[in-house]
């Protein structure tokens, strides 16, 4: 799914795209993810990881391949939304699969190998896809996610066979359905904590959408360098969310809210780097790329780590299908500001400004409420 952003130039090229229709391309793979979420987190608690994990896999894969075949934009971002559907399952189950399999002093190292696995992919697909798309096509470049996406559903059935068993040991208390969603409503600081997922989401969203464009239009990149620069991020993304989860374990591992406060400070940097200096040095471009993927990606897997463990064994996958329709609230947001701020200014200054504005106030959001939240936990 991450194979999208950097295909955005040639997408842009491909149906004839304004800089504010670019906001819709990411958007509308998330908008599944927001209506599904939630459902697909219930369904991994009830029916278990494996079948509703493939599942969802199936689906993405065929929404993709679907959308290859898109005659135009709109049925484009239609299938784009089958595709996202698939996806939000993901997130969910999983995220009940490492707190079913790994003990507390282990699940930020789990969740992050987990989301170091989706930013690598990110990466590999921001090296191999615009190539791809230049020889062959855009839709070339969408067939191959497609079929890539497609691989596990074939070849892990058997293999993810051992997520059921440890399912067994912990199954859905009588009545939990109809409890859960107050339940987490009346806790305010569980309240702030989504909350700033969908800040976290919006900037995540933003980096995923207009870092390609910024690169080419604001610092002189042709495609290829745009996507080598996404690929910086995602890499950055990765090795901070291994680092991340892996400190959260070791130090302050009853405060992990204390490192989403380290993200965002770093987001907060980087973007007003990009807001008042053109970096137009490919290797210090490259590093500041890198240094956003910290601060744009970084934060994932420990804030899917505490909201899977606010939720505990019986509701890990719900809570986490919680936070990932908070995310994706952000997600779907993010795009569309940024785009507005930059058709209404014409210039990339006041959006990265903005930003950089939201990442500080996320930081200061989890330092002060951080400790409430950390103790919902316990």
């Amino acid at each position: 799914m991450l194979g999208i952003s950097p295909l955005s130039p040639s997408l842009v090229e491909g149906f004839a795209l304004t800089r504010l229709q670019v906001a819709f391309i990411v958007p509308s793979i998330y908008l599944g993810g927001l209506l599904f979420s939630m459902p697909a987190g219930r369904l991994a608690d009830r029916l278990g990881v494996r079948p509703t994990l493939l599942g969802g896999l199936a689906v993405g894969a065929a929404g993709l391949l679907a959308g290859a075949l898109a005659p135009g934009f709109p049925a484009f971002l239609a299938f784009l939304f089958v595709a996202g559907t698939g996806w939000s399952v993901v997130n969910p189950a999983l995220g009940k699969a490492i707190m079913d399999l790994f003990p507390a002093g282990e699940r930020g190292m789990a969740m992050g190998i987990k989301q170091m696995g989706l930013t690598l992919g990110g990466v590999v697909s921001a090296l191999v896809l615009p190539p791809v798309a230049v020889a062959l096509g855009w839709r070339a470049a969408i067939v191959t996610c497609g079929l890539v996406v497609a691989l596990p559903v074939v070849l892990s059935w058997r293999l993810l066979g051992t997520l059921d068993a440890a399912a067994v040991a912990a199954p859905p208390a009588p009545g939990t359905a109809a409890r859960s969603r107050p339940a987490w409503t009346r806790r305010p600081p569980v309240v702030v904590f989504f909350a700033s997922g969908l800040v976290f989401g919006m900037v995540q969203a933003a980096v995923l959408s207009y870092l390609p464009l910024y690169t080419i239009q604001a610092l002189g990149f042709d495609t290829i360098g745009a996507g080598l620069l996404v690929a910086s991020s995602q890499a950055g993304g990765a090795v901070s969310r291994l680092v991340l989860g892996a400190a959260s374990d070791r130090w302050l591992a009853a405060q992990r809210s204390a490192w989403l406060a380290a993200t965002g400070a770093v987001g907060a940097g980087v973007f007003l780097l990009y807001a008042c200096w053109s970096v137009s040095t490919p290797l210090a471009a490259g590093a500041l790329a890198f240094a956003a993927g910290i601060g744009a990606y970084g934060w994932v897997g420990i804030f899917f780590v505490i909201s899977a463990e606010i939720g505990g064994p019986r509701e890990a996958g719900l809570l986490s299908g919680v936070a990932f329709a908070s995310i994706v609230a952000g997600l779907l947001i993010g795009p569309s500001v940024f785009g507005l701020l930059l058709e209404g200014f014409d210039s990339y200054t006041v959006p990265w400004v903005a930003f950089a504005s939201l990442s500080a106030m996320v930081t200061a959001t989890m330092l002060g409420a951080g400790p409430a939240i950390d103790r919902q936990r316990q």
